[in-house]
């Protein structure tokens, strides 16, 4: 493998690793901000519902599109 080979496919690796980041990240802070803002205004559990459905939907896209980039 040639060194430019080798520097492509770690970029596409870091792409992967960068794309799989976000959606887990897209999980996780609609609901911990839900958690957060249920603590500070006492309104829990429904900003943390909330949170988990906002949460949800945002990582459902995400996967979606992760999976029409690989199919490309």
């Amino acid at each position: 493998m040639t060194p430019q080979e080798s520097r492509k496919t770690t970029a596409a690796a870091y792409r992967w690793v960068n794309q799989v980041t976000s959606v887990g990240i897209e999980l996780a802070v609609p609901i911990a901000g839900g958690w957060w803002l249920d603590a500070k205004y006492g309104l829990a559990p429904w900003l943390t519902v909330c949170g988990v459905l906002l949460g949800s939907m945002l990582g459902l896209l995400g996967l979606v599109k992760l999976i029409r980039d690989l199919d490309k």
